[in-house]
């Protein structure tokens, strides 16, 4: 369970800090409950309320990944490639279940596909494609630049830079 000052990953809120975890009562005739308040990094004035009897809420809480986790991960998937879904409906459904459950080993490869077939099709991609790679992006360059210390624009780099190494030194 986290602690008050700690960060957290919070479902589509992103990274938190638990400010204070308290008892309270929303509504007329609710019961007072325990509920852990998140401020989201990236929406200053924004508060989250989450029920601490919740476990489905509570679940979406993880903490945020160490600077080895996000090394870890990056190496992970050197050289696996996801598959191309050339079916349009059966694509977005894929992409949708890996964007709402961020988990960024998952992102990556979401990442390399889309990359991917942005440079084989000479097309580029369709919107809804392209719209899923950015959010992608934007999960991976919240949680590593938080934990890296880094801008989101050093963080493409930082993921190629790591890529690249691990391929020289198995070589």
């Amino acid at each position: 369970m986290p602690c008050k000052n700690e960060y957290v990953n919070y479902g589509t809120q992103g990274i938190c800090k638990v400010d204070d975890i308290r008892l309270l009562k929303f509504g007329v005739g609710g019961d007072r409950r325990n509920y852990y308040i998140l401020r989201p990094v990236h929406q200053e004035n924004a508060s989250v309320f989450v029920p601490a009897d919740n476990r489905e809420l509570v679940g979406r809480m993880r903490p945020v990944l160490s600077p080895e986790e996000i090394d870890r991960v990056i190496l992970s998937v050197r050289g696996e490639k996801m598959p191309w879904i050339s079916d349009r409906k059966q694509r977005s459904a894929r992409l949708q279940d890996i964007l709402s459950r961020r988990d960024e080993r998952e992102l990556l490869l979401l990442a390399g596909c889309l990359y991917a077939r942005s440079r084989e099709s000479g097309k580029g991609l369709s919107a809804s494609d392209a719209q899923a790679l950015k959010k992608a992006e934007t999960i991976i360059e919240q949680e590593f630049s938080f934990s890296l210390n880094l801008s989101a624009q050093e963080i493409g780099a930082y993921i190629r830079g790591k890529l690249e190494r691990s391929s020289t030194a198995g070589a």
